[in-house]
């Protein structure tokens, strides 16, 4: 067939796929699914949808202290008298402290790392809030430090990073325990695995 019969598709559709293909765990199928149901929605949802997304960029911010997503700086976590200063956990992003919450078994503070440090993908600790962790357990000393990174290579690369940083061995160094699967995110961990693993956590130092 001569490939003057073919239909091309718009440039502006292929300008769409891309940028959605962009997002994480966004493949191309999925990206192209994407860019025709946001071509077929009514218009004053796509409006919404783009007011959602300017809002967000424009209220939104890193908290200066534990680098969370928040409104407010700091954020509502850091501020609260009620959290328990003394125990530090830390993650890869503010979607997995959410998820902590979510199971309502953690009082304690966070602190974001915005990442994990891999190589590969030219992230390394400096990439990361890792120095400011750092200054941050020296100047608190909290009592107790939990490791939420997922159990990833990169999570463990990060965690034994993090660790071998932390010079003050009166610090209790724990990492969440059985539950959380080899390879798995937090974020899709559901809230009774998460709890249990919370619960169930190791000392590591």
């Amino acid at each position: 067939m001569s490939s003057n019969n073919q239909v091309s598709i718009s440039s502006i559709i292929t300008e769409l796929i891309g940028h959605l293909g962009q997002l994480p765990g966004i493949g191309p199928k999925t990206a192209e699914r994407l860019a025709f149901h946001i071509i077929k929605a009514p218009e004053s949802k796509i409006i919404e949808l783009s007011k959602s997304l300017e809002k967000s960029k424009q209220m939104l911010t890193f908290c200066k202290i534990c680098f969370i997503v928040t409104e407010n700086d700091p954020c509502s976590i850091c501020t609260n008298e009620y959290r328990d200063k003394s125990v530090l956990c830390i993650v890869h992003d503010s979607i997995d402290a959410y998820a902590i919450e979510n199971t309502n078994s953690y009082t304690g503070t966070y602190h974001i790392l915005n990442g994990s440090i891999s190589p590969i993908n030219g992230i390394g600790p400096q990439e990361l809030t890792i120095s400011n962790l750092i200054e941050r357990i020296n100047k608190s000393t909290p009592k107790e430090i939990i490791i939420a990174t997922n159990p990833t290579i990169e999570g463990d690369a990060t965690s034994t990073y993090i660790i071998n940083q932390i010079t003050n061995n009166e610090i209790k160094i724990s990492r969440l325990a059985i539950g959380i699967p080899i390879g798995g995110d937090l974020d899709y961990t559901d809230n009774k695995t998460l709890t249990q693993a919370f619960n169930s956590r190791q000392s590591i130092r």
